[in-house]
C-alpha cells in the first residue's frame, strides 16, 4: 500500500521538527522521516538568537525554550594585550539576550511539542530515493518493517549537509572546506567566569571559545587550522588548551563529550526544484562562528512553512518561489559574512595576527563597528 500525505518532511533535525511544527499549526498535514534510530543525544549547535526566539514565540511554543536555556548578556573578546566586552542589551528585541540551549534539546522539546499536536517523527526511516509524478512526489523509504512507497505533494529536505534529497535532485551544493578540523566539547569547568558571559580568546595557537550552558557546564570549541587535533579531548588536553589560550583560573573538574569536525562553507545553487524543497543545512552550512546555522535553517522552516501551507490551501504555486527568493539571499550572506569573521579571526600571517591582537577587541568595543555585526548575528528583524 502507498501511502499519501501532503508534505513528505526527510530529517528530524531542529529545521524538519520546526517545519512540521509550522505547517501542522496552519492546519496542514506532514510526515516527517528520520534515518537516525533515535533522537541524537550530542550536537554542535548551541545558541537560540533573539529573532529566533521571536519566531518561537509567535508560535505560540517560546516558553519551555526560555525556561530551558541558560541567557547569556555579553561576549567577552580577549587577546594576549587586549580585551573587549560586547552587551546583547542593544538588541532591539524582548529577548535581547543570547539563548544557550544545546540542540539535542532544542529538537527534543519540538519533537515534545509535536507529540502534543499528534505527529511523530519515524525514527530509523531511511530515504532510498524519489521521482516527481504528476500529483507531486513519490518517495521510496526503508523502515524497520521493509520497503514502503509514499506520495507526497511536496517533499522538504531538511536533511543536513549530506542531503539525499538535494543530491537525488542534482542540485549543486557549491563551497569548499577550511583546512584542518575543529574541535568541540562539554566540560565541566569550575571557573570565576560568570554563567551570563561567553568567552572569545585569540591567541597565536587559533581561537578558543567557551559558552556557559549553565552554572558549571561550559561549551568549549578550539579552532586551530595549523595543527592536528585529537579526535577526542582528554581533560588534561582541555585544560592545558585553556591555560595556552589565557583562561586564568579556569579548572576543567571533567569531560563530557567531545568531537572533532570539518568547517565547510558551502550554499546550494537553489532550494526548489519542482516539488522538492530545501531548508538548513541542506541549503547552507558555514562557520560555527557567530552560531548562526541552527537558527538560519529554523528560520528557513519558517518561511517555507508559510508559503507552503498557502499552496497548499489553494494559492497559485508560484508562491513558492518567494520562499528561494527570499531566504537564498540571506543563506549567501551568512555565509559570506562568517567566511570574513572566520579569516579576520584564523589568518596565520604573522603581521595581521599581531594587529588583530593588539587593535581587534578596540576596534570591536566601538559601536559604529560591533552593533550593526550584533543586529545581523541577532537575526532580528
Amino acid at each position: 500500500m502507498i501511502e499519501s500525505v501532503e508534505t513528505l518532511i526527510v530529517g528530524a533535525g531542529p529545521t524538519g521538527l520546526f517545519l512540521a511544527s509550522e505547517l501542522t499549526r496552519r492546519g496542514r498535514q506532514c510526515a516527517i522521516v528520520e534515518r537516525n534510530t533515535a533522537a541524537a543525544r550530542h550536537s554542535k549547535a548551541l545558541a537560540l538568537m533573539p529573532g529566533t526566539m521571536e519566531l518561537f514565540e509567535r508560535a505560540g511554543i517560546e516558553a519551555p525554550f526560555r525556561n530551558a536555556a541558560n541567557r547569556v548578556d555579553c561576549v567577552r573578546f580577549v587577546t594576549p594585550r587586549r580585551e573587549a566586552l560586547i552587551s546583547f542589551a542593544q538588541i532591539r528585541s524582548r529577548y535581547n539576550y543570547v539563548s544557550i540551549l544545546p540542540q539535542w534539546k532544542t529538537q527534543a522539546l519540538l519533537e515534545q511539542h509535536l507529540r502534543h499536536v499528534g505527529v511523530r517523527v519515524r525514527y530509523a526511516h531511511r530515504l532510498l530515493t524519489f521521482h516527481e509524478i504528476a500529483s507531486g512526489v513519490e518517495a521510496v523509504v526503508e523502515t524497520p518493517e521493509g520497503v514502503q512507497r509514499m506520495r507526497a505533494r511536496y517533499l522538504a529536505g531538511c536533511d543536513g549537509i549530506h542531503s539525499t534529497v538535494r543530491e537525488t535532485a542534482r542540485i549543486a551544493f557549491k563551497g569548499d572546506a577550511y583546512p584542518g578540523v575543529a574541535l568541540l566539547a562539554d566540560a565541566y569547568v569550575d571557573t570565576p567566569i560568570a554563567a551570563n558571559e561567553a568567552r572569545v580568546h585569540l591567541f597565536g595557537g587559533g581561537v578558543v571559545t567557551m559558552f556557559p550552558m549553565g552554572e558549571k557546564v561550559r561549551r568549549i570549541v578550539v579552532i586551530a587550522p595549523r595543527e592536528v587535533l585529537p579526535e577526542s579531548a582528554s581533560t588534561q588536553w582541555l585544560q592545558q588548551r585553556l591555560r595556552d589560550a589565557g583562561y586564568a583560573g579556569c579548572a576543567v573538574v571533567r569531560t563530557q563529550w567531545s568531537n572533532t569536525f570539518r568547517v565547510h562553507r558551502r550554499v546550494a545553487e537553489r532550494m526548489r526544484r519542482g516539488r522538492v524543497l530545501l531548508a538548513g543545512d541542506a541549503v547552507h552550512t558555514h562557520s560555527p562562528v557567530g552560531g548562526q546555522g541552527m537558527n538560519v535553517g529554523l528560520h528557513d522552516a519558517s518561511n517555507l512553512a508559510e508559503h507552503l501551507a498557502q499552496v497548499l490551501g489553494g494559492a497559485p504555486e508560484r508562491l513558492l518561489d518567494r520562499y528561494e527568493a527570499q531566504r537564498l539571499p540571506v543563506a549567501r550572506a551568512v555565509v559570506r559574512r562568517t567566511d570574513v569573521l572566520t579569516r579576520a579571526l584564523l589568518h596565520p600571517n604573522p603581521i595581521l595576527r599581531a594587529t588583530r591582537e593588539r587593535f581587534g577587541p578596540r576596534l570591536a568595543a566601538f559601536p559604529a563597528i560591533h552593533r550593526p555585526l550584533v543586529r545581523a548575528l541577532s537575526l532580528t528583524a
